[in-house]
């Protein structure tokens, strides 16, 4: 009887054990706390698409998160939050972490930090899946809200073509709301070849390569870092190429 007893004690060690090493990568519920929050780990990312974040660093009290449990219940007081995203390495020191408000694009979850939804049935949506209807209204509602700046940098930019700074997260919205009024971009990159195709500033639509080992650079051809233009006097094409990412928009 001991015997069985000592057994039957190792098997519920073991049990907990595992439990509390399930990772971010597994189908499990998690969040445990008295109040019945449940997050789950998303089988998507988001990707080239529009989304709206909100830092959770800077806000009082982030001090006291010391795991992801935390940082579900630090985020889901953020209101309208849907889940929230953390750095792969939060819970060993790099804190870094969001509450998710929306987003319009469902890519692979390598493609971002991990996602953990507060709706199940969201969190088992697959990359390429359709966006919630309230992600593209809220996206939509963005874009407008930036229609009248757009005039003004298309009005001022003249021939030469928009040239965007500032913000990631606003250009992609005013490079939106630019291109539905006809405007067109500057390019942002240098014009030159980089020694063995090593352009760091070539983006992926770059032909034959990725930004560590660019296609035009391996051949020496001269081309725009931003988009991989050939052509000296074009407008940047690298914004079409995203404005393809959002169809839906």
């Amino acid at each position: 009887m001991k015997q069985l007893a000592t057994i039957a004690l190792l098997l519920n060690i073991l049990i907990s054990t595992f439990g509390c090493q399930l990772g971010p990568n597994n189908d499990a519920t998690r969040g445990t706390d008295n109040s019945g929050l449940e997050y789950f780990s998303a089988k998507h990312g988001d990707g080239n698409g529009l989304s709206k974040m909100v830092p959770l660093s800077v806000r009082k009290g982030f001090d006291s998160v010391r795991n992801i449990d935390d940082v579900a219940k630090f985020a889901a007081k953020v209101p309208g939050a849907i889940g929230f995203t953390a750095h792969p390495h939060f819970e060993q020191g790099t804190r870094y972490a969001s509450a998710i408000l929306w987003y319009t694009t469902l890519s692979s979850p390598q493609n971002s930090w991990p996602f953990y939804l507060f709706d199940e049935t969201e969190a088992k949506k697959k990359p390429g899946d359709k966006p919630r209807s309230e992600a593209l209204a809220a996206a939509e509602a963005y874009v407008q809200s930036k229609m009248a700046m757009a005039k003004e940098l298309i009005d001022a930019s003249g021939s030469r073509g928009v040239k965007l700074t500032g913000d990631a997260d606003d250009q992609q919205v005013l490079a939106l709301a630019i291109m539905r009024l006809g405007g067109s971009f500057e390019h942002n990159g240098e014009f030159g070849t980089a020694n063995f195709g090593l352009c760091g500033g070539c983006r992926i639509l770059v032909p034959g390569g990725t930004p560590p080992l660019c296609g035009l650079g391996v051949q020496k051809k001269k081309h725009w870092g931003c988009c991989g233009s050939t052509e000296k006097k074009s407008h940047c094409q690298f914004w079409q190429w995203f404005k393809k990412q959002n169809p839906g928009l």
